[in-house]
């Protein structure tokens, strides 16, 4: 079965970390490589010029790795993700630590998604 990572990115400049991991990751694995951002429904991420440079950032960096980047509006982002790795046959999923809190998050994907292998970044200081 053909190999496919997935790193999920925030529109925040550390998430570059994270697109390098992941391109780590799949050649590693000889893996093709998805990044996937995903917003809540009606969050124009546009209208706030930081985020909007963060994710064209993000972006130009996922094509220079041979990445392919998609952006998902939903209200549901645990949902959204989950559907994104079944459609996509997802079979690594590269995540950032996040803040406290979010670990519940983690778990819980993990917990949906059993047949996938977790990267889970720590956050850098």
């Amino acid at each position: 079965m053909a190999e496919t990572v997935l790193v999920c990115v925030t529109g925040q400049q550390s998430s570059q970390r994270l697109i390098h991991r992941g391109a780590q990751v799949a050649r590693e694995h000889g893996a093709a490589l998805l990044v996937l951002s995903v917003s809540g429904s009606g969050v124009n991420l546009l209208s706030n010029p930081e985020v909007s440079q963060a994710l064209n950032d993000l972006y130009r960096l996922s094509g220079e790795v041979g990445a392919e980047m998609t952006m998902l509006h939903h209200h549901d982002a645990h949902r959204a993700i989950c559907d994104f790795v079944k459609e996509r046959g997802v079979t690594r999923l590269v995540l950032g630590e996040g803040k406290p809190g979010q670990s519940s998050f983690i778990a819980s994907l993990m917990r949906s998604l059993p047949q996938v292998a977790f990267t889970i970044e720590p956050v850098t200081v």
